[in-house]
């Protein structure tokens, strides 16, 4: 049973739950808390299509090529890579694309520009996980935009100037979020030769940038919750969370705790999400 152990482990379940929660924030937004039963069957499919068969399946693929020996995220100590993992993360890349037909247009037009930048994030020749800036690029648009516009698709596939700013945001905070994934692995990318966003900024500047993503996507969070007359000063709570956890990391740099900070920042991720529905849902 080992083998199979570990291509489930290369699939991350850990990441399941909190790339299906952000999604949720998507739908959860899209309509009111008294609509939110309509579309949750859809909802839930979404969920599993997206979480499981592309997040699972991206990060096993990713696994393939880069047979990381020291711990990633959401993987301590990570088990020999087996011989056909990146068949079985692009095999549930491609099922979870045909299942998307299921959601809706929208739903599977942004699930098939993830699994391209998937493909081209991890696999030789482009490898762009490898190239300093690409790499950022594409999981903020994947994990900040694409997700949460996902969510959106299960109850509405029309684009509206709320869904595209608050989808703005997201991307936005990812780019804080990122930096703070990748600090811990940076000397295994570095050895690898993989010139990462992280390795070719260096630790301080990465950090910096985290904090100025932070403020532009707050910047726009409070924006909206002016534009829906809602209660804006609910996101200064998140954002303190967030600075409690960057200023110190800015302060002590390579003395900080890197994969505590980034466990950390993930509870920060899920309470901005909290807040986000709050504001644009619950209270409006």
């Amino acid at each position: 049973m080992k083998p199979l152990n570990h291509y489930v482990l290369h699939l991350r379940p850990r990441s399941w739950p909190i790339v299906a929660g952000h999604m949720a924030v998507g739908y959860l937004i899209a309509v009111s808390p008294s609509g939110w039963m309509t579309h949750m069957p859809k909802l839930c499919l979404g969920a599993i299509i997206w979480s499981i068969m592309l997040n699972g399946g991206t990060l096993a693929f990713n696994s393939a090529f880069d047979r990381d020996t020291g711990n990633i995220g959401y993987l301590d100590s990570p088990p020999p890579v087996p011989k056909r993992l990146w068949f079985l993360g692009l095999l549930l890349m491609i099922s979870g694309g045909i299942s998307a037909f299921f959601i809706s247009y929208s739903f599977t037009i942004a699930y098939w520009i993830c699994f391209f930048m998937s493909v081209a994030y991890s696999c030789p020749p482009l490898r762009l996980k490898a190239r300093a800036g690409f790499d950022i690029a594409i999981c903020v648009i994947g994990y900040g935009a694409l997700t949460t516009f996902a969510g959106w698709s299960c109850a509405r596939g029309s684009l509206t100037p709320f869904i595209v700013l608050t989808c703005l945001a997201f991307t936005f905070l990812f780019g804080t979020l990122y930096p703070l994934t990748q600090i811990y692995q940076s000397d295994e990318d570095h050895s690898k030769g993989d010139k990462t966003f992280t390795v070719a900024m260096g630790l301080h500047w990465s950090l910096l940038f985290s904090l100025l993503c932070l403020f532009c996507s707050f910047s726009l969070f409070f924006y909206l919750s002016f534009l829906l007359q809602s209660w804006w000063y609910l996101f200064l709570f998140p954002l303190l969370v967030w600075l409690i956890i960057l200023i110190p990391w800015i302060k002590r740099g390579a003395g900080y705790p890197a994969k505590l900070g980034m466990y950390r920042s993930l509870w920060a991720w899920i309470i901005t999400d909290l807040t986000v529905v709050i504001i644009f849902s619950v209270l409006v």
